[in-house]
């Protein structure tokens, strides 16, 4: 079986009086491998294993990769609608794993994955990509499952049968991601997926407020000027640890495996914006109210964006070296997007979230990624299909999650940045550190990094990872065989 390599096709679109050229997916170039219409569209046909890291779907880093990735549901797909069967994930970003999930729990599940990590361990040649970007996302895909079986141990989430059998699966697989580690060398190999998806010239340059535009910003992680990269406020007094409060939501919520970068662009460049910032700062806070509920916000009246302010947050693999130290990588997971059609939430000009603001979301596939990395490994996820949300969820959220699959892109979009009536200025939650340890850092508007710094986020996140009791578990497990043996 060979991969599908995708046809693209260039559409000429006029808007507002300009050509523009957007490179555009045949219909025949979707995975071929998922449904793509009707109630179905987004599910496997099938629930063998895909082949995406070797061409042999049975070969055994595709069956590992499906006994996790792989999965049935039987949910509705509209709120209070009939059950359908499908069958979920595949060549997707994230695991589909919540708090109170009890399939992972189930004897049948765990004896599966524990004989799929037995072969790993007896062959372990079997299983280790020689190709070092093979290996780290295959690593990245058993770290997730990792963790969170290690904090249901760590919450001694079950009676003890369950517990001692989930314990020797964490030790099984613990064992199997030692041996998917890369060394120095190899990490530094690791390709730079954004500069390639932009490259490749399957993403349009400009965006015209289109939604249906498939967009990605060319001089995003090179033009400063253009893109300002921000970071969270900083007060030159405080003496606390600041891997461990300075780290976004999201890097928290993927327990130090990925970690994100913010940018902005507002139609004026860098001046524009490192004007307007204290600007925010001075008049866009209710600073006693702040102080009275440990919680800062922004004020209705606060200085408000310009139209066409465009906001990215960019997720990039972690990955784990020779010596089990997290590593950032250049390796792009997700990329996101909002565009401020206009600032007043009003239904024109017609956006994709009906508020004022189109939306999109690229995600990394690793059909197209270990393709000769194509198109950086990043494809649009459609606007018009349900998605399940596995971050912030509550932890008690059920399997499938709090919403299961009943939003789209957009409208998950529209309800966390819009669900208490913001509009503009007060749906950029990045633009300000809201408070509480739990958020990150001490309450203030955020600030730019400077022309060409290095981002501080990965090494953030590397720390933050290493103090975890995830990592502290890891680094125990992969102990545990060492001295087994030497007992023996």
């Amino acid at each position: 079986m060979r991969f599908i390599v995708p046809v693209v096709a260039i559409l000429s679109i006029t808007l507002e009086g300009s050509s523009i050229t957007v490179m555009a997916a045949e219909p025949d170039s979707r995975d071929p491998a998922y449904h793509h219409d009707g109630e179905l569209a987004g599910s496997l046909k099938s629930d063998q294993p895909l082949p995406l890291y070797d061409v042999d779907p049975a070969h055994l880093a595709n069956r590992l990769f499906a006994a996790f990735y792989i999965r049935e549901s039987n949910i509705p797909t509209k709120r209070g609608g009939q059950p359908v069967k499908r069958i979920e994930g595949g060549d997707v970003v994230d695991f589909y794993a919540w708090p109170s999930s009890t399939y992972w729990s189930e004897p049948a599940t765990m004896n599966r994955i524990s004989a799929l990590l037995d072969e790993c361990l007896a062959e372990p040649a079997r299983l280790r990509p020689a190709d070092p970007l093979r290996r780290a996302v295959l690593l990245r895909d058993l770290w997730a499952p990792f963790d969170f079986f290690i904090g249901l141990q760590i919450a001694r989430s079950g009676d003890q049968k369950t517990r001692q059998q989930r314990d020797e699966l964490c030790r099984k697989l613990a064992g199997v991601i030692r041996g998917l580690t890369l060394t120095a060398a190899e990490i530094a190999s690791l390709p730079d997926t954004y500069t390639l998806a932009v490259n490749s010239g399957r993403f349009a340059t400009q965006h015209h407020f289109d939604p249906a535009v498939d967009y990605l910003p060319p001089r995003l992680l090179t033009n400063p000027e253009e893109w300002q990269e921000i970071d969270f406020y900083q007060s030159p007094s405080i003496h606390d640890n600041l891997s461990a409060r300075f780290l976004t939501l999201h890097t928290r919520a993927y327990l130090g495996r990925s970690y994100f970068r913010i940018f902005y662009r507002f139609p004026g460049g860098r001046k524009s914006l490192e004007t307007f910032l204290p600007q925010v700062e001075a008049q866009g806070v209710d600073w006693k109210r702040a102080a009275q509920r440990g919680f800062l916000s922004l004020t209705d009246d606060a200085p408000q964006v310009p139209i066409g302010t465009e906001v990215v947050l960019v997720q990039f693999m972690m990955t784990l070296d020779d010596q089990l130290r997290p590593t950032p990588t250049p390796v792009v997971e997700t990329v996101r997007l909002r565009v401020f059609a206009n600032v007043d939430g009003t239904a024109e000009p017609p956006t994709n979230t009906g508020v004022g603001m189109n939306v999109a979301e690229y995600a990394l596939k690793r059909r197209l990624l270990f393709a000769s990395q194509k198109q950086g490994g990043l494809a649009r996820e459609p606007d018009d299909q349900p998605l399940y949300r596995v971050i912030f969820m509550g932890d008690k959220a059920p399997d499938w999650g709090e919403i299961g699959r009943t939003l789209t892109i957009a409208q998950d979009c529209r309800r966390c940045h819009t669900g208490a009536g913001q509009i503009g200025v007060q749906t950029i939650f990045s633009l300000f550190n809201q408070g509480g340890f739990a958020a990150g850092a001490q309450m203030g508007i955020s600030h730019t990094l400077a022309a060409h710094t290095p981002n501080p986020r990965g090494s953030r996140a590397a720390a933050y990872k290493t103090q975890h009791e995830t990592y502290r578990r890891l680094l125990d497990y992969t102990e545990k065989p060492l001295l087994r043996d030497q007992q023996r």
